[in-house]
């Protein structure tokens, strides 16, 4: 009876196999070349305020530091740079894709030589933006990577009296920003943010390090005329903090003797709509 069966036996198992080889999919592109298809803006330079606006200076290279985990050496990297040539984005560097969901990837614009993810320190000198692209799993390969502003933009919207008809802002000094701070750009967060520094705004615009509490901070104007009025920009109804990512805009009024402060908002600033491009003004 026994010897009966067996033949049996093996002829279930034959088609449990056949049926587990129907359902095997085998994954084409792992141990490929990872790519680069997006990085959620046309152009990721370093990027200065400039004629109202933030744009890229394309004299400088445009790149990025990228860094991958995966499971084993070859599925990592670390600090890769990747630099886009006007149409797509190249590395001299070869990394390995080890399939869906297996790795995670972050990264940092400008390009930082040997630079960290676990920490960057980054000093501020109000002009330059720093975008970010925390640490997130890799789906597909080619890699679209969504970046956002790591900074903290304050705007100047101020208006002059009619008392000060002729005379014109020269200057706008913001006083009291950290110096430098410590991006982590896995986490997109800031930690060790140290010294206090003044930017002077251009276009009455200027980037600083977010700060988690500030109560308020003093800005210097100087007139055409070298009349200076000093104020003090109050952020209680913006929660006294500084966010990255986030753009402050403060109204202001200038008169003949005084400096009147109007409404401070927050609003998001640079996030990708649809896919699209970061905002940049």
């Amino acid at each position: 009876m026994k010897k009966r069966l067996l033949p049996l036996a093996a002829l279930a198992l034959a088609f449990v196999a056949c049926d587990q080889n129907d359902d095997l999919v085998v994954d084409n592109t792992k141990d490929t070349p990872i790519s680069i298809a997006s990085a959620g803006v046309n152009e990721l330079s370093t990027r200065v305020i400039t004629e109202g606006q933030l744009i890229g200076r394309m004299e400088e290279p445009v790149a990025m530091s990228v860094w991958v985990e995966g499971s084993a050496e070859k599925y990592n990297a670390n600090n890769v740079e990747w630099v886009h040539n006007g149409t797509n984005w190249y590395s001299n560097s070869t990394m390995l894709y080890e399939g869906e969901n297996k790795q995670k990837i972050c990264a940092l614009s400008p390009y930082v030589d040997g630079a960290s993810a676990e920490g960057v320190t980054i000093t501020a000198d109000g002009v330059t933006d720093y975008l970010v692209a925390s640490q997130t799993l890799i789906t597909s390969n080619p890699v679209n990577i969504i970046m956002s502003h790591a900074l903290a933009k304050l705007v100047l919207n101020p208006t002059l009296g009619t008392e000060v008809t002729g005379d014109n802002i020269a200057t706008v000094e913001v006083q009291n920003m950290y110096t430098q701070g410590t991006l982590n750009v896995e986490e997109n967060n800031w930690t060790n943010c140290t010294g206090t520094t003044a930017f002077t705004m251009t276009n009455n615009e200027v980037l600083v390090v977010p700060m988690e509490e500030c109560q308020s901070f003093p800005i210097v104007i100087t007139m055409s005329s070298g009349r200076v009025f000093s104020a003090n920009i109050s952020l209680a109804n913006v929660d006294n903090k500084l966010e990255g990512g986030t753009q402050y805009t403060i109204k202001l009024q200038i008169g003949h003797d005084t400096v009147t402060i109007g409404d401070i908002t927050a609003a998001s600033w640079g996030t990708p709509i649809s896919g699209g491009n970061l905002e940049t003004e």
